[in-house]
């Protein structure tokens, strides 16, 4: 079982913005592309190097890898283009970490009425290929107690995880103690299929979640023409963050507001007009 320090900052890292981030390990020595996969040999751990790393992958473009799901059947990555998708690497043997971000992943339950159950997806995938098996996958699903819609637990042999790590900007490596020390990292990949934003930590609240998803479901940078790009901006708007529940909602009460301003300006002024016309009209004194 690994033993580590959490090196904790409880904030997003939006596009190209980088700051500290949470990560299990030890704080020393100089992280090199090759931390991209597990080697033989444990390595040092440094947080900066790892976020350098991680930060580089904005804007990758995925490729179509295939894995297995929890039943065992292929799916590829491919599958998921059209959605956003989020996806959190974890080991199915990590003590502590990767049980915690999992456990935060599910507050997306809490917002899918509002965005939509099949606005985007979630996939978990196991980077340790030895253990994290399709059973092995689907027991980790069922001990943290997820059944979402959208949600897929995966698996993939070694050559498939290092390309994808690589991808994600991902880094991992054998810890002394056994296990693994990793960047706990998890990224939003856009419909597209390119890596659009990580958030880094363990345990993270559901607007750090949905605000991401939000901006992509209702694309924020490339609004879509016509009526649909004026419909998005609208829901985009009108989507917000409850803070007594900490769920999303749509709600239009802005645009009922500002719809009751103008009734009331109108009728303003039509009560105006009326008085002036039934007002006596003055005389101009004579000459």
């Amino acid at each position: 079982m690994m033993h580590g320090r959490l090196l904790s900052l409880s904030f997003a890292v939006f596009l190209s913005v980088a700051g500290p981030s949470w990560a299990q390990g030890h704080n020393a020595g100089v992280v090199t592309p090759q931390m991209q996969q597990a080697e033989t040999a444990p390595q040092s751990f440094d947080e900066a190097g790892m976020l350098k790393i991680s930060q580089g992958a904005l804007g990758n473009q995925l490729g179509d890898y295939t894995f297995l799901d929890r039943s065992g059947r292929t799916v590829r990555l491919s599958d998921y283009r059209g959605k956003p998708l989020v996806i959190s690497l974890i080991y199915t043997h990590c003590p502590a970490a990767c049980l915690t971000t999992t456990r935060s992943l599910t507050t997306i339950k809490e917002s899918q009425a509002a965005l939509g159950a099949d606005s985007f997806n979630v996939l978990t995938v196991g980077f340790d290929t030895e253990n994290d098996i399709p059973a092995a996958m689907d027991d980790f699903a069922k001990r943290m107690g997820v059944d979402l819609p959208g949600w897929a637990f995966a698996s993939a042999d070694a050559d498939t995880i290092k390309k994808l790590s690589k991808d994600l900007g991902f880094v991992y490596f054998p810890a002394e103690e056994g296990g693994f020390n990793h960047i706990t990292q998890t990224t939003f990949v856009d419909a597209q299929g390119k890596v659009y934003l990580h958030i880094y930590g363990e345990d993270f609240d559901n607007k750090t979640l949905l605000q991401p998803l939000k901006n992509m479901i209702y694309n924020v940078e490339t609004a879509a023409p016509g009526i649909e790009g004026l419909s998005n901006k609208v829901r985009l708007f009108c989507t917000v963050y409850d803070t007594k529940t900490g769920k999303y909602k749509v709600t239009y009460g802005y645009f009922y507001g500002i719809g009751l301003g103008i009734l009331c300006s109108l009728l303003i002024s039509w009560w105006l007009v009326m008085e002036y016309r039934r007002s006596p009209k003055r005389k101009r004194p004579e000459a």
